[in-house]
């Protein structure tokens, strides 16, 4: 397309607006977007004008040329267009493609996961035989404790073993002639034909694996060694020398020997005598009654008992209490622990499931067996409520009045259902007195 050709000069001079005075001040130029669109009337002079001016041919070939450069201008936004176009579907394919990968990657992991959960639930299901195996009742969760109860039998049938050698060593360089039998019961010290107590057998009850027993269901050793030795330590450091009937694995004894103060375990169980004697402390193989019988009148400051009246028939319970009261000096302490009967769970519970427990004592009843056995200042502590099994109390500020009678319901059932397992006896021994005169003496 050509341009139309140079017009004339009388031509163009017809076509510029009038000179404008240099006075005046020329308004600015509205921009298009303001611009009013022209009257038809205008475009129509404009037409005519152009006409005249151009011709046809001049008007055909602007005509052309003013849509060639919009065409070119479309040509240059419909480029720009694409190109944007191209540009966003290379980046939605981009984005397919990593799609893509991260779904894979996903199917993957998912895959990897599922393995992952079967050796790991092939693992879990190994522990859980092993436990089974380990500790039957429990499973996994006991393994622990069953594998440190089996350690303990495991030492204890060790220790029982090397007791029976070492007895079976001594009857043999021992005469027949020379076999120690115990004093009879009323005779006094060191009038039998041997001064010393001799060791007493096992007892039956010894072919059933109390350590085990205990060590499983009473509680960790060392736990229970360290709540007696806050009950009782300092009353019994304050009144040596101590005796321990039923000493079992004797950490009171070894205690007290620590700080100085005299202490003897006797205990019928030999596979504790032994772990307690290579411990290197004085523990006996003897049962409490042949023990103090032994002793002198007044020789001993305190004498303790913990969960072990409960195992004794009651005849030898009162022998035991009798023999205590006149061994002890005067102000010497007592203290029985036994299982608390008022406390219901205990009966239900922990009671019967010890097989060497013959009757459970009332408090009331040890009481007055001991008032009876000549003890004084009897003392009763209890301990260990069952607090797990309480039933909880209504705390609510805007509870209506009624709860509280509830909560002092609850109150009595916890103390009767729930309360202290245990509970301790200490009493004093009184002065000794006169057969004649019946007076005290100190």
């Amino acid at each position: 397309m050509a341009l139309p050709g140079e017009l004339s000069r009388d031509k163009t001079d017809r076509l510029r607006p009038p000179p404008v005075q240099a006075a005046e001040e020329v308004a600015p130029e509205p921009p298009p977007a303001a611009r009013p669109a022209p009257p038809r009337r205008a475009l129509r002079l404009a037409k005519r004008v152009a006409h005249r001016v151009l011709g046809e041919r001049g008007v055909d070939r602007l005509r052309g040329y003013l849509h060639f450069d919009e065409a070119l201008r479309m040509g240059r936004e419909s480029l720009r267009r694409t190109a944007e176009l191209e540009q966003q579907v290379a980046s939605m394919q981009r984005s397919a493609l990593e799609a893509e990968l991260v779904q894979a990657e996903a199917h993957a992991a998912s895959i990897n996961l599922e393995l992952l959960k079967g050796e790991v639930r092939s693992v879990i299901q190994t522990l859980e035989d092993l436990g089974m195996a380990i500790a039957p009742a429990a499973g996994l969760a006991g393994a622990g404790e069953r594998l440190s109860e089996l350690r303990e039998r495991v030492n204890g049938l060790d220790r029982r073993l090397r007791s029976l050698q070492a007895q079976a060593v001594d009857n043999r360089s021992v005469a027949p002639s020379r076999s120690a039998t115990l004093p009879p019961r009323g005779a006094e010290p060191g009038t039998g034909p041997d001064s010393a107590a001799p060791p007493v057998a096992a007892p039956p009850s010894a072919l059933f694996d109390y350590v085990g027993f205990e060590r499983r269901f009473r509680g960790d050793p060392e736990a229970v060694a360290a709540a007696l030795a806050e009950r009782y330590l300092d009353l019994l450091v304050a009144n040596p020398p101590v005796v321990d009937i039923g000493c079992g694995r004797a950490e009171l004894v070894e205690l007290l020997t620590r700080r100085g103060i005299e202490a003897i375990g006797v205990d019928t169980d030999p596979s504790m005598v032994a772990e307690a004697r290579d411990r290197g402390l004085d523990v006996r193989q003897v049962d409490g009654s042949s023990f103090l019988r032994e002793r002198e009148p007044g020789s001993l400051g305190a004498i303790i008992a913990t969960h072990l009246v409960e195992h004794l028939e009651f005849a030898d319970l009162v022998e035991l209490l009798e023999l205590a009261a006149t061994r002890l000096r005067p102000g010497g302490v007592f203290i029985a622990e036994t299982p608390n009967p008022t406390s219901l769970v205990v009966l239900g519970n922990s009671y019967i499931l010890d097989p060497t427990h013959l009757r459970p004592l009332h408090p009331s009843l040890l009481t007055f067996l001991c008032e009876g056995a000549g003890f004084r200042d009897l003392r009763l502590r209890f301990h260990a409520p069952a607090t797990d099994y309480h039933l909880p109390m209504i705390d609510d500020p805007d509870a209506p009045p009624w709860t509280k009678r509830v909560n002092e319901a609850f109150t009595k059932l916890n103390s009767v259902l729930f309360g202290p397992q245990e509970y301790a006896l200490i009493a004093t021994a009184a002065p000794a007195t006169d057969g004649a005169t019946g007076e005290e003496h100190p």
